[in-house]
């Protein structure tokens, strides 16, 4: 068999150091004014949101801003695209549904 051909093991040297804790990830960085998002989803698949009060997590210590779907409908910048754009058979092109950020 060829070197580096389909189905050929390939050693993998760098178990011993990740599997004794000596491995590093991007999770054990912390930059200084590190921020993290966090993203909340309905539990209900296909869900109608029909209102969502932020006031209790906008005066939580340590959050920096809260955005909802309104947030970014009024920003401006639109939906975001699936793919390139794509056209039908006849030319026409296909019909690509809102795709909203949040």
């Amino acid at each position: 068999m060829a070197q580096f051909g389909f189905g050929q093991a390939v050693p993998r040297t760098e178990d011993p150091r990740l599997l004794t804790g000596h491995g590093h990830y991007l999770d054990d960085i912390a930059p200084p004014d590190l921020a993290h998002g966090v993203f909340l989803r309905s539990s209900y698949a296909h869900a109608v949101i029909n209102a969502i009060d932020t006031r209790a997590a906008e005066v939580m210590p340590g959050v920096l801003a809260v955005y909802t779907g309104a947030d970014w409908q009024h920003s401006g910048y639109g939906t975001i695209p699936l793919r390139p754009p794509l056209k039908n058979r006849d030319g026409s092109p296909i019909v690509q549904p809102p795709y909203p950020a949040l």
